[in-house]
């Protein structure tokens, strides 16, 4: 008659029934290979980053006449055409 631990044994391992066995509080070093470790040094530090602009990218469909002003203002003013157009909201308060 065979024992359970020999059944266990033969029962591939998972990420799952490794962290069972983990939680249960039995040995998992055995699993791993400590000797090629992966020590990651550092990381990203706090605030690193692009800072956000605060703005929200939306999808807005205009018609050629429209892009073709935008875009003629946005050369004039030096803009982006995201900014004309954002300017051209904030001239409607």
């Amino acid at each position: 008659m065979k024992s359970n631990s020999t059944q266990e044994q033969t029962r591939p391992t998972t990420a799952e029934n490794l962290e069972e066995k983990f939680d249960a509080g039995e040995d998992v070093l055995d699993y791993f290979d400590l000797d090629r470790a992966f020590v990651r040094h550092g990381g990203a530090r706090a605030g690193a980053g692009r800072k956000s602009l605060g703005k929200i990218r939306k999808q807005v469909l205009l018609s050629e006449a429209i892009v073709a002003k935008v875009n003629a203002i946005a050369a004039k003013r030096h803009l982006s055409f995201s900014a004309a157009i954002e300017t051209a909201c904030l001239s409607l308060r």
